[in-house]
């Protein structure tokens, strides 16, 4: 018998009003019977997969379930996780998908951890990257359009399309999407290609409106994800410029500012000219950096306190397994850190490969039901754009709408 793979589609559309389940209604009864408070602190330590069974249960727990509030508090327990943008190749090009798989599992190659997402998002192609993920939403560009950007949650199946900035004329280097806890809002960034300053347009969500800002003579980031972090509210990206002593700009979202990041402290005025070989990201919910070497190894430097120069520690040294590999640039990036205390990167051939410091030790794996793909970091939410965007003029849908 053929194995059948986990298959979600978001949102149910249809939900009992009454559970009539044999030998299950007085449990069913009992279980309602709960404060709310109490109700949604339980459905909020489900799997998220068995949260969509209760979204079937009767149209409370789905309202409950879709609730903003619910949303919030389910996000701070979900478990790590990445989502997997399928990658075309060969003659038979078929539409990109995209499959959530769950860090937390006691194997992350089995079956059980990877779930196929519906691949209809409604686009007119179906052809997308994904720009980056922030609290359970996805932002996607479209290939036909690259100035149309998306923010979608394949969870629930709503997306929405982002009104044009006014300046078609202008071209975009690089763009992301990101929250800021202080403000508390959602902001779409994207940087304008200029000959001798960095501007930006911004888009907060709720707001309808793209706001321009400058940031003198600084060179943009580049639209390369693995030259770029986001974390405590803020985009990092390395300067690739000989004229500037800093090596790590970021641009916080709430106050919309420009400013330097300390580096770490083996940087010197001489490394300025290797800043095309280094890299940042998240690990662990902190900045990481580390750049390309000449030799067998490579260290991670982490920011264990986030913009206090003095905790940067180098964290990781990763050895090369063999000496007929050459590490060239982009060949690994790290994105995550497992409980078994392996790192695990993507590599450059659309793979996966975990890292033991341990042992020193790289391991390909193969994640079940989807080959060559792009892994980007992913929380799962329950959080619809739709709620973000209250009031403004966006272009909103379900994937199932159509």
């Amino acid at each position: 018998m053929k194995r059948r793979g986990n298959h979600v589609n978001p949102s149910p559309r249809g939900s009992r009003d009454d559970a009539q389940t044999e030998g299950g209604g007085d449990d069913f009864r009992s279980i309602s019977a709960l404060p709310i408070q109490n109700l949604v602190d339980i459905l909020s330590r489900l799997p998220f997969k068995t949260i969509f069974s209760c979204m079937c249960v009767c149209k409370k727990w789905k309202d409950l379930i879709l609730a903003p509030e619910f949303a919030k508090l389910h996000h701070t327990r979900a478990p790590a996780s990445l989502i997997l943008r399928s990658h075309r190749h060969g003659r038979r090009r078929r539409p990109r998908s995209l499959c959530l798989l769950d860090l937390e599992a006691s194997d992350i190659c089995s079956s059980d951890a990877a779930v196929k997402l519906s691949p209809d998002f409604g686009f007119p192609t179906g052809n997308f990257e994904i720009v980056n993920t922030c609290n359970g939403l996805i932002c996607i560009r479209h290939f036909h359009s690259p100035n149309d950007i998306s923010i979608l949650n394949p969870l629930v199946g709503d997306y929405i399309t982002l009104p044009l900035t006014k300046k078609k004329h202008k071209s975009y280097v690089f763009s992301w999407f990101g929250h800021s806890p202080k403000t508390d809002e959602y902001k779409v960034i994207q940087f304008v290609q200029q000959p001798s300053k960095l501007e930006a347009e911004i888009h907060t969500l709720g707001k309808g409106t793209w706001t321009s800002i400058h940031g003198g003579a600084l060179s943009p980031p580049i639209d390369m994800r693995c030259h770029n972090a986001f974390v405590g509210g803020c985009l990092h990206w390395i300067v690739n410029d000989p004229s500037k002593s800093e090596f790590i700009y970021c641009l916080e979202f709430g106050r919309e500012l420009f400013q330097p990041v300390s580096a770490p402290p083996h940087l010197g005025p001489n490394d300025k000219d290797r800043t095309g070989d280094m890299m940042l990201g998240v690990l662990g919910g902190c900045l990481y950096f580390f750049d390309y070497p000449l030799g067998d190894s490579f260290d991670i430097w982490v920011m264990k306190q986030y913009g206090v120069q003095e905790s940067w520690t180098k964290e990781f040294i990763l050895k090369n397994p063999s000496t007929d590999i050459i590490w060239y640039w982009d060949l690994y990036r790290p994105i995550s850190l497992l409980s078994n205390g392996e790192i695990l990167m993507s590599h450059k051939s659309k793979a996966m490969v975990s890292y033991n410091p341990e042992d020193r030790s790289f391991r390909f794996l193969k994640i079940y039901g989807i080959q060559n793909f792009e892994a980007s970091p992913y929380v799962p939410s329950f959080l619809s754009p739709r709620e973000i965007v209250k009031g403004e003029n966006t272009g909103a849908s379900n994937i199932h709408s159509r």
